[in-house]
């Protein structure tokens, strides 16, 4: 194995992490996200903010990261080979790199957000079916439950405990690279922890924000439809005004020419003085 190459793709895959779409997305709406709620620059406080639009935008674009640092160790160490020790190796080093990256961003002062996103990124490389039904029964159990927090770490357990069970035969660097990432999921979750287990977590209600985010969409249309009348309404008393002044003014100039007339007739037809 080449270790400057895989240092040098683990340095890029850090900065990859760097990149912080809460922040920037929020931005766009005039909104610093970590003033919001929890402060976390992350989907889940996106979502609690701005709703499940800009919420899964960032989840997706937050998972972009980790897919695209796993691909650079998958080709750049391990040439391709998914079933490889050097390929899981740059996948597991690169994945890391960018949780940390999105966790401690050296541009944004080493304060970022929790790297979930990130992390589900990297295990949809390495194990994409095992992430796709991780991921769908963690919704379904925020939908009932509520907690995302439990979510979260139940999933990156999971991943974990599946990817070491299923190599051929025990690696070490995998194994060592694998449980980091576990530790750092789980030591960025610390304060949900201390939540959980004082019954002070903050629930995340989707199915009522979805219908709250329905309501709100449906009274901005509503409000839409009643500008547009209003608008509509405004240049049609415009055009009605304009075709009141084209008749006023039709209805004037031919009673000028016709007492100019009478002037121009009466001054013809006097009678001159002897």
């Amino acid at each position: 194995m080449n270790y400057w190459l895989l240092a040098l793709v683990v340095v890029v895959s850090y900065f990859i992490g760097n990149v912080n779409f809460a922040r920037i997305l929020s931005k766009t709406k005039h909104v610093d996200i970590t003033k919001q709620s929890s402060g976390n620059p992350g989907a889940t406080n996106m979502y609690r903010t701005f709703g499940p639009k800009l919420g899964y935008l960032t989840l997706l674009l937050d998972a972009i990261k980790g897919v695209l640092s796993a691909l650079l160790g998958l080709f750049v160490i391990g040439h391709g080979d998914l079933h490889s020790t050097q390929a899981l190796i740059g996948i597991y080093s690169c994945g890391l790199s960018a949780m940390l990256g999105h966790c401690f961003p050296v541009v944004y002062g080493f304060k970022g957000g929790k790297g979930v996103s990130t992390m589900l990124g990297v295990f949809l490389v390495s194990m994409p079916w095992v992430a796709i039904i991780c991921f769908v029964l963690g919704l379904v159990y925020v939908f009932f439950f509520k907690y995302i927090s439990v979510v979260s770490l139940l999933m990156v357990t999971v991943f974990v405990i599946y990817q070491n069970v299923i190599l051929p035969e025990p690696n070490l660097a995998i194994s060592l690279l694998t449980f980091a990432i576990w530790v750092l999921t789980w030591w960025a979750h610390r304060a949900n922890i201390e939540r959980l287990l004082v019954g002070k977590e903050n629930p995340t209600n989707i199915g009522k924000k979805i219908k709250k985010d329905i309501a709100q969409q449906q009274k901005r249309d509503e409000h839409k439809e009643v500008v547009a009348e209003k608008i509509e309404e405004k240049i049609e008393k415009k055009e009605v005004k304009a075709e009141h002044k084209e008749q006023k003014k039709a209805s004037i100039k031919p009673k000028r020419k016709s007492r100019r007339f009478k002037l121009l007739r009466f001054k013809h037809n006097k009678p001159k003085k002897k």
